[in-house]
């Protein structure tokens, strides 16, 4: 039960991180206050569950990367719900400062979850690269859910601008391909227990092929799709898409994530 709330708090957490960041994004103040209003709850819900189903250890101050990462994600919880409390009742505009603040504490909670989930003598490559792998899949988790919601933004406004899902789209697809790099530079080298897998020897292969197909193929296959449908302003095409990519996208984290734990590999 422990690895499940774990995956939940990696997933949910990095993913509020990547959607508070591209919230900052310029072109989205066109969409509407609205549109900050709803996705400012979605990710202050999604980081304060995955938060609470964080299993902390005996002592939270030992190691004290779990401490610092609990402490710097309460932190960001509390920027994000001021920046909310502002959005619904106080002067009611879209604050990018606090988004900003916000993002910075939990790039700095995210760096404290790598060093927690590494062993100390851990070298500088795996520490920056599962450092660089948590920060893009953050942004590209972030990137599916506000293309999502922002897909339904044109059913009602037709006339709406196309370049803040035009903005998503794009950055979806670059991070999805920088992840799909860094799933096969994790490969390139297997361990003897990556290699069963592989081969499918063990029951972790199925996993491991889920991951593969499902959460970095599949994705990298309707990422263009989409950028296309968007282009050409089939925008409930693109919302289509863009749900299609995302479901595929958080089966593959979370397989991802099981990975880690089982410290088989940084996929």
């Amino acid at each position: 039960m422990s690895r499940i709330q774990e995956i939940a708090f990696l997933v949910f957490g990095q993913l509020s991180v990547g959607g508070v960041f591209l919230l900052s994004l310029p072109s989205l103040t066109t969409v509407g206050l609205g549109f900050f209003r709803t996705n400012g709850l979605v990710f202050l819900v999604s980081v304060s569950a995955g938060l609470l189903l964080f299993p902390l250890p005996f002592s939270l101050w030992h190691p004290p990367a779990a401490g610092c990462a609990v402490l710097f994600f309460s932190l960001f919880i509390v920027t994000l719900f001021v920046y909310n409390l502002r959005l619904w009742f106080r002067q009611p505009y879209h604050s990018r400062i606090l988004l900003l603040t916000a993002t910075a504490l939990g790039v700095v909670a995210i760096l404290a979850t790598v060093r927690y989930y590494l062993p100390p003598a851990a070298s500088l490559i795996r520490l920056s690269s599962l450092s660089i792998y948590f920060l893009n899949s953050g942004i590209l988790l972030g990137a599916g859910v506000l293309g999502m919601l922002l897909g339904h933004s044109y059913l009602t406004r037709p006339s709406l601008s196309i370049v803040p899902l035009l903005h998503l789209a794009r950055i979806f697809m670059v991070l999805v391909f920088v992840e799909g790099g860094l799933a096969v530079a994790s490969l390139a080298f297997p361990s003897p227990r990556l290699r069963n897998a592989l081969l499918l020897n063990t029951i972790e292969g199925l996993y491991l092929w889920i991951r593969l197909l499902i959460g970095i193929a599949g994705p990298i296959i309707l990422a263009p799709m989409i950028l296309n449908t968007v282009k050409e302003r089939a925008t409930m095409s693109a919302t289509g898409l863009l749900y299609i990519a995302m479901l595929m996208t958080i089966i593959g984290e979370i397989f991802s994530r099981f990975f880690l734990l089982v410290d088989i590999a940084i996929l």
